[in-house]
């Protein structure tokens, strides 16, 4: 016998997975090369250093931003 009840679920967990894949991939084409370029890391080391800034704190920030986005994407589609 099969269990309707279970492929239901199933098919629903699939969606939301498939979801957060989605909204995953359309963030990762959020900052094109063609509008944000890549910088010269060198030269804006050495203009946060002027400031008493690194470039490392910055970076963490930006990763953090990112991963804990992707995190949450992932936790809403895994309830």
């Amino acid at each position: 016998m099969i269990d309707v009840h279970h492929e239901h679920d199933d098919s629903d967990k699939i969606d939301r997975l498939e979801e957060a894949l989605h909204r995953i991939e359309q963030w990762s084409r959020s900052y094109p090369l063609a509008v944000f370029p890549e910088p010269d890391l060198k030269k804006a080391a050495e203009v946060l250093k002027a400031y008493g800034m690194t470039l490392d704190a910055i970076s963490a920030h930006a990763m953090r931003h990112v991963v804990e986005g992707v995190g949450e994407i992932a936790r809403e589609a895994l309830k």
